[in-house]
């Protein structure tokens, strides 16, 4: 009971508890999510649908232009009002990801992603317009201090994907890309009207304020630069096999690597929970924010460290649930198993950057290992295909490790030096 009581009055555990709770549901729904589309589409369609959201994924962090932190940023430093940045959000989320389908499609064009413009256009604008102004209400929950409502929008959203795709295999056989696209269209629209309901109920109608509109776009950029570039190193592969190799094998590696995304669902509850948190503490610079991010990996390696063994171990069972022609999954699986721990250090690492005023730090070392991966995997994904490009994901999330965390040792050894502080690193 002492233990039960100590957690309701800690806000980080409270919120982390707000969150796993709705993660976890959210884990279930889309671990079935994730079984029927693989199995209805098959190897082939399910890799042409992942290289294209891979694509968007990549540009998706320009549409809304960092609104989405700013308005965690912003409400908690108590700079703007949040219907504001609901308002604000809003526009440049419309507008940006409406000038984003545009460019998608004309480099599928331009690369001959051997994806049609219709399979493209209709991932765009769910993923580019519509999921982001659910993201966007996400953040500004969050941000507002109702990370319950962050939780039931996160399970609303994966339930509506999940009834769509249930609909399909029950109704239609066999299921066709361009009949699932549709309804992940339908899905999108339905659960960013329900988004768009929660934040007006809770803040009111949007307001725009046309004067903070500059500012926000130029530091927002950071911000999406940032995101933009965690993207590359986590989905530009998934393109470049779509273009350098077959559809079989980005639906198999997909496929794996939905499985890791998918493990590190407690973490991002942390992770979310935590956000925030960095940016108060950001007051007293680095000093704070990376004792407090070495607290954190410390929690969460263990974790890391049980689910990266646990998926090794248990890899031979993908085929028994997806079906025989994810037999090539064990292996890839396997070779990507190490990088949920290796996430529980760089993730945090990288927000207390963030909290303490280093974004274009951050940015520049996210945008320098994502380039890194794109250089090494034109060299290796036509030579080793789906292996290449599981190297080279591990390689680039334990280079962001070393990377992280000698900057953020070395300006936190900076800042206390120079206050004339005696901390332990």
């Amino acid at each position: 009971m002492q233990i039960l009581s100590r957690l309701t009055k800690s806000g980080l555990a409270r919120d982390t508890m707000h969150l796993s709770i709705g993660q976890g549901l959210r884990l279930l729904i889309q671990a079935t999510y994730f079984v029927l589309i693989a199995r209805s589409l098959g190897p082939t369609a399910y890799g042409a649908f992942a290289s294209v959201v891979a694509l968007v994924s990549v540009l998706g962090p320009f549409s809304g232009m960092g609104t989405t932190n700013l308005f965690i940023r912003d409400v908690r430093s108590g700079k703007r009002e949040a219907v504001i940045c609901w308002g604000n959000g809003l526009l440049i989320t419309v507008v940006s990801g409406s000038l984003l389908t545009v460019l998608v499609l004309v480099v599928n064009n331009l690369l001959h992603l051997k994806t049609s413009s219709f399979i493209v256009l209709v991932v765009c604008i769910s993923d580019l317009i519509f999921m982001k102004i659910t993201e966007l209400a996400a953040f500004g929950f969050a941000a507002s201090n109702r990370m319950k409502d962050t939780s039931i929008q996160s399970v609303v959203v994966s339930l509506l994907r999940l009834l769509a795709i249930g609909i399909l295999v029950l109704t239609v056989h066999p299921v066709s890309l361009s009949e699932w696209v549709w309804a992940y269209l339908v899905s999108g629209i339905l659960g960013t009207g329900y988004a768009v309901f929660r934040g007006t109920a809770l803040w009111g109608r949007p307001k725009l304020q046309l004067s903070s509109l500059r500012e926000d776009l130029s530091e927002g950029l950071f911000f999406s630069i940032s995101t933009s570039a965690t993207s590359i190193y986590n989905d530009v592969d998934k393109i470049m096999l779509g273009r350098l190799s077959d559809f079989v094998s980005t639906g198999i590696y997909s496929a794996a690597y939905r499985l890791i995304d998918v493990s590190m669902t407690p973490v991002r509850s942390l992770v979310s929970a935590a956000y925030p948190v960095f940016f108060k503490k950001g007051v007293g610079g680095i000093a704070a924010t990376y004792p407090y991010a070495k607290s954190l990996i410390f929690k969460a390696s263990m974790y890391g460290t049980a689910i990266s063994a646990s998926l090794w171990i248990c890899a031979p069972i993908l085929p028994l649930v997806l079906g025989r022609q994810y037999i090539l999954a064990v292996p890839a699986l396997r070779l990507l198993a190490p990088i949920p721990l290796l996430r529980c250090f760089h993730v945090f690492l990288a927000d207390s950057l963030s909290g303490a005023g280093f974004q274009r730090t951050r940015t520049a070392i996210q945008v320098g290992v994502g380039l890194i991966n794109v250089v090494a995997n034109l060299f290796i994904l036509p030579r080793f295909s789906w292996r290449g490009a599981a190297w080279t994901s591990v390689a680039c999330d334990g280079l962001l490790v070393v990377v992280f965390w000698g900057v953020s040792d070395y300006l936190f050894r900076k800042q206390t030096s120079r206050l004339g502080e005696v901390t332990p690193a």
